[in-house]
This record gives structure tokens, C-alpha cells and sequence, in this order.
């Protein structure tokens, strides 16, 4: 075998090595983005769920510095009543066995 038959072979070999880790680096590489981009996704659904969370609660808040609001909730959530009032509840009926 004569010399620049061997380098060719050489030379062919060391490129053919040296895509291979290039193609082997690029589809890591391409499965990082891939895994990237999928936990942006991931947190900005979050983010978009916190932030109408965070606007819910926030009308909460306004609602209760509305007196007639608060008066509302206390009479529902708590059953309370203003001094007089008679509080009425209807009981469901009892099933039969």
C-alpha cells in the first residue's frame, strides 16, 4: 500500500470520527433545547395561573373594603345576624331507608 493511498484512508477515517461527534454533540445539544423549552413552557403556564390566582385575590381584597360586602359574607360564611333577626335553615329532607 503505498503512502498517499494510506493518508487518504487516514485522513477519510479522522473525518468520518469526527462528524460522528459532531452529529452525536448536535442531537445532545437539539435534547437540551427540546428539554428547555418544554420547562419554560411549563413555568409560564404557572406563571399565568399565579397571575389569575393573584387577580382573584386582589378583587378579594377590594370587595372586602365594601362594607355591604362584608356584611354579606358575615351573614353567609359565619351565619350571623343584626341584633333582631331570626336566621332560618332549611334542613334537607331525611331520606328513607
Amino acid at each position: 500500500m503505498d503512502e498517499k493511498t494510506w493518508k487518504k484512508k487516514l485522513f477519510l477515517i479522522l473525518v468520518f470520527i469526527e462528524s460522528s461527534f459532531l452529529l452525536f454533540w448536535g442531537a445532545k445539544s437539539y435534547y437540551q433545547v427540546r428539554q428547555a423549552q418544554n420547562q419554560v413552557r411549563k413555568v409560564e403556564k404557572e406563571l399565568n395561573q399565579l397571575r389569575l390566582e393573584n387577580k382573584i385575590l386582589m378583587q378579594q381584597v377590594e370587595n372586602m373594603k365594601d362594607p355591604f360586602y362584608l356584611e354579606k359574607m358575615a351573614r353567609e360564611k359565619l351565619g350571623l345576624a343584626k341584633k333582631g333577626e331570626i336566621i332560618y335553615k332549611i334542613l334537607p329532607p331525611k331520606e328513607k331507608k
